[in-house]
């Protein structure tokens, strides 16, 4: 019997070692997108390389530079998150956040083919107008490209039709900061299994419930990336989602 248990072993070490070097060959494709400094940059910084992030000057904010009069897209670059006792590789790309270059983000879903897209926002919005607008119109280009409801007409002719066929399986609202806004009412939201009551999901609920009538996948988790707090689990939920 014993020889049996580890033969059993030794296929399941084999099994997961396999699918680990597919993940190498192929890592998963995540898309990350949302409003300027919601923290994007912080959250590419903390998952190319882990550890407490300095906070990022306002006038350094992500752009991009300009080429023959079109905004450049910048690489996607592999990452590998690990979390209790997982490796998974990853790639993504910091793009920006101000709308000039939401036609990246489109650009950069269609043309990687991401499979999970992350959207990050921060606990501002829950004091500013301006910026639950903002934020939310971003989710909602997303959600209509997604939904094919719109396909930006920034895009060439033959990225429009790969826009048609485009779904990602996961789409994860990620809340970020949590250090600066989170509770006791969150922890008991969070505890209760009603995150999506927490005011800073509330404004988004409508392209949440969209995505699940196109038969996509969602998911919410707090992180704070600036000290890694969270993110590497929040991560590996997202992607077991898959």
């Amino acid at each position: 019997m014993s020889s049996w248990i580890f033969v059993g072993h030794v296929l399941m070490g084999s099994a997961q070692l396999a699918a680990y070097l597919y993940r190498i060959i192929r890592p998963h494709r995540f898309g990350v997108y949302g409003p300027s400094l919601s923290g994007k940059t912080t959250l590419d910084q903390f998952l190319t390389v882990p550890g407490d992030i300095e906070p990022i000057p306002h006038e350094l904010r992500t752009t991009h530079p300009v080429r023959h009069g079109k905004v450049e897209r910048p690489h996607s670059t592999k990452k590998q998150v690990r979390w209790n006792g997982r490796r998974v590789p990853v790639t993504s790309a910091d793009i920006g956040g101000e709308n000039r270059y939401w036609n990246l983000w489109a650009e950069d879903m269609v043309e990687r083919n991401v499979s999970i897209v992350f959207y990050v926002i921060d606990h501002r919005i829950l004091y500013s107008d301006y910026l639950r607008q903002e934020a939310v119109a971003g989710f909602q280009y997303i959600v209509d490209m997604i939904t094919n409801a719109h396909i930006p007409e920034t895009l060439s002719r033959v990225q429009r039709k790969r826009a048609k066929l485009f779904k990602p399986k996961v789409v994860c609202l990620l809340l970020n900061k949590m250090d600066m806004w989170w509770d006791q009412q969150a922890a008991s939201v969070w505890e209760h299994g009603l995150k999506r009551q927490h005011p800073l999901v509330l404004p988004f609920q409508h392209e949440l419930r969209r995505l699940r009538k196109a038969a996509v996948a969602t998911n919410v988790e707090a992180i704070a990336a600036q000290y890694g707090l969270n993110v590497e689990r929040a991560v590996i939920d997202t992607v077991d989602m898959l």
